[in-house]
């Protein structure tokens, strides 16, 4: 073998482990977690079995690999004020659900069609809920979110708000997105104090 040859088999085979995981993301997001096999990965994604058996041992092996593919450690970019961090881990909950699980993942999910799917699924969700409580907590203990801010009631909000549009869409534009922090904000800011003379006790502050 020439050491041109040698340097490209690397190459080579990462390019044929991503199409292997492509093919079964797009069964899984289609079809749910029982429908990824070998056999129907090898048919959509034209890699013959023997070469998927040599990467992946089984279908749990290889629905793993394929959710970690797209699943890593997130990581809030630089620069954001609280406000625009939670605007991201909003769009972030939201891409997640729709081009990560999509309907087949998330039905799986719900019914507990496959025991070992699901507790991947868990598995890959922790560091993620870590990283929104953390943009929550620092939001309350810098005073930017009100003392009284129920972080696990904000969590589930925005977890549960990007599976909810998406089971009744199909899908979640940026529009919504934007409305959902806007309610977030609603329950996160303090009230602002009323001007003398002002009725009632104080409003919200505007977002």
């Amino acid at each position: 073998m020439s050491a041109g040859s040698a340097d490209a088999a690397p190459a080579r085979r990462a390019a044929k482990e991503h199409q292997i995981v492509s093919a079964a993301l797009e069964i899984l997001r289609d079809r749910g977690p029982a429908s990824v096999n070998i056999e129907s990965v090898s048919a959509a994604s034209g890699v013959a079995k023997s070469t998927i058996y040599r990467r992946f041992a089984n279908r749990d092996d290889l629905i793993a690999a394929a959710v970690e593919s797209v699943t890593a450690n997130p990581v809030v970019p630089p620069g954001l004020d609280i406000e625009g961090e939670l605007l991201w881990a909003v769009q972030r909950s939201r891409d997640g659900v729709e081009h990560i699980l999509g309907l087949g993942g998330v039905t799986g999910v719900l019914v507990d069609q496959d025991p070992r799917f699901s507790a991947t699924i868990r598995s890959m969700l922790v560091p993620w809920i870590a990283l929104i409580r953390d943009i929550l907590r620092r939001g309350v203990e810098s005073g930017r979110f009100r003392a009284d801010a129920d972080v696990d009631v904000a969590l589930n909000f925005i977890l549960g708000a990007s599976l909810g549009e998406f089971l009744r869409a199909g899908t979640a534009s940026d529009e919504w997105t934007d409305r959902v922090v806007r309610m977030l904000l609603l329950m996160l800011l303090p009230p602002v104090p009323p001007h003398p003379g002002d009725a009632g006790t104080g409003v919200t502050r505007p977002v």
